[in-house]
């Protein structure tokens, strides 16, 4: 009797495998694409009808869409991605990623397929935010100047994917994941792009300063001006880059720990 040799499964198609199961189960559900791509398009709508005449009585100038976009993309982007994690305690109490990690193939591809997906999703639901953002009358520029915004939000997709899915792995309870919301929500409030730095009281004005949606906004700002410089960037890598990597490292502690 002569041993069966198993193919060897590369990386490649081990996260493909593991990304697409997760993409297939979200685009079956209709809540799930109903909330990714409703309430972006719901949000930036509310935000114009709201504040936009507020905005202009104390600032003078009429509310810049190009920043009300980035705003909600970035939020919901991170939002999502608790949804995500919710949904990773659930299949972790339900036994499903003990299962999964018996599947022949490299070790991390199925947590490498989940980040692939959730940032698909945070992607998709930031697009949503900027073609809402675009027919209410936000200008991104040429061709260019909308390549480089992709880009930039393709950084924050995979960071908020990675945060999600770490937390998913983190928490012990999918009510645990949503105690991350009022965070979410201090950054999507106080940030240059939902006012301008001198309409929030002195003390506030530090947090605005430093909020990943401002660092966003900021990053947009230049490329649309064509005045992109080091600092800016390397803020941004440092918010968004940052995230992803301690996520990430976080994820492969968690799971070395879980195999001992």
């Amino acid at each position: 009797m002569t041993d069966v040799e198993i193919p060897r499964i590369r990386w490649p198609q081990a996260v493909e495998v593991h990304a697409s199961r997760i993409l297939i189960r979200w685009m079956r559900s209709s809540a799930a694409v109903s909330y990714s791509v409703g309430v972006p398009m719901a949000m930036v709508i509310i935000i114009k009808l709201m504040f936009s005449g507020m905005v202009a009585q104390f600032s003078g100038a009429p509310m810049n869409m190009v920043d009300v976009a980035i705003m909600v993309a970035v939020s919901q982007a991170f939002t999502g991605g608790l949804f995500g994690a919710g949904a990773i305690v659930q299949e972790r109490h339900e036994g499903l990623l003990d299962r999964l990690a018996t599947f022949p193939g490299p070790r991390h591809a199925a947590i490498i397929g989940r980040i692939l997906a959730e940032s698909v999703r945070a992607f998709m639901s930031m697009l949503v935010a900027l073609t809402v953002g675009f027919l209410c009358g936000a200008s991104f520029g040429g061709v260019m100047h909308v390549g480089a915004i992709l880009v930039a939000l393709a950084v924050v997709a995979v960071s908020a994917g990675a945060f999600g899915v770490m937390l998913g792995y983190m928490v012990g309870t999918p009510q645990g994941a949503f105690s991350f919301t009022p965070l979410i929500m201090a950054f999507t409030v106080f940030n240059t792009a939902m006012m301008p730095r001198d309409m929030y009281v002195p003390a506030l004005r530090p947090a605005v300063d430093v909020s990943p949606v401002t660092v966003v906004s900021q990053l947009v700002d230049t490329i649309l001006f064509d005045q992109i410089s080091v600092s800016h960037v390397a803020v941004f890598l440092c918010w968004f880059g940052g995230i992803a990597a301690l996520s990430v490292l976080v994820l492969i502690r968690r799971v070395k720990g879980a195999r001992r």
